[in-house]
């Protein structure tokens, strides 16, 4: 298990990058444990090409029901224009919108990913 930080503003650093204070007793508990600093560094990706694929898929599905509907308002039916051409933008935008939020994301756990490297070669270099 990871070493416990409630008492080493573990919610700043996380939160606001501030970085965390290594005392004595972190540097023993991680020469107790060795295994488990590598597990600091533990990071997941997301691919940046898959998330403009679907930016740019929910905003050709957005601009594609509102160039629809503008074009065919009279033909296509009150149904269509009102319901099915409505929850196709809503969908575009969901799904926009949702890689626009992975994207940052992304940023936040390269910071993050960032900040436990260093706090991993601190540890080692006070081991």
């Amino acid at each position: 298990m990871y070493y416990n930080m409630k008492n080493k503003n573990l919610f700043g650093a996380i939160l606001f990058g501030k970085p965390i204070q290594i005392d004595d007793e972190i540097v023993a508990y991680y020469k107790k444990n060795p295994k488990e600093l590598d597990l600091i560094v533990d990071r997941e990706h997301f691919y940046s090409r898959f998330l403009s694929f679907f930016f740019f898929l929910g905003l050709s599905i957005t601009i594609g029901t509102r160039v629809l509907k503008f074009l065919f308002e009279d033909d296509f039916g009150k149904f269509i224009n009102d319901v099915v051409l409505d929850v196709g933008s809503e969908l575009g935008i969901a799904i926009f919108g949702g890689s626009v939020t992975a994207y940052f994301l992304e940023l936040l756990q390269k910071r993050q990913y960032d900040q436990n490297i260093k706090f991993r070669d601190a540890i080692k270099a006070r081991l």
